[in-house]
């Protein structure tokens, strides 16, 4: 009588590899998602203008965003111009760098507070960009 050896033992693992696929697709998808998700949650109501003006056609602009309540957002990063001036300027000339002659596009709520338009534009001029678009709606 032959003897069966111990040494095989049933293999219990679990294959992660489809998991992980799946957690990668959904990484991917929330990666792709999010800015536009932060981007809509940040309430602005432009000052309405007459449709006689023709709307600017760029790629490369930089588009600043200033809430009614002060908050000023640059690439979905908010900042606080009283706290963070230096580190908002230090992005803004990053973003200039890497475009080449960019436009600054503010879209500033209509009950901003002007002293938050006017640090935004010096912080852009400062860094030295020419080009200032104030962002508004067309009444209808």
């Amino acid at each position: 009588m032959r003897r069966r050896q111990r040494n095989s033992q049933l293999i219990a693992d679990i294959n992660i590899t489809p998991f992980t696929d799946v957690i990668l697709v959904l990484l991917i998808i929330f990666m792709i998602t999010t800015p536009f998700i932060y981007r809509s949650s940040i309430k602005i109501a432009l000052p309405k203008v007459s449709g006689n003006q023709r709307p600017l056609m760029r790629t490369k602009d930089i588009d600043v965003s200033i809430t009614s309540a002060g908050e000023v957002y640059l690439n979905n990063e908010r900042y606080n111009l009283k706290l963070d001036l230096d580190l908002f300027k230090f992005k803004l000339r990053q973003l200039m760098k890497r475009y080449n002659n960019p436009a600054l596009i503010i879209d500033g709520d209509r009950n901003v507070k002007y002293d938050y338009v006017v640090q935004v534009i010096d912080a852009a001029s400062k860094v030295g960009i020419q080009h200032l678009v104030l962002a508004t709606q067309i009444k209808r």
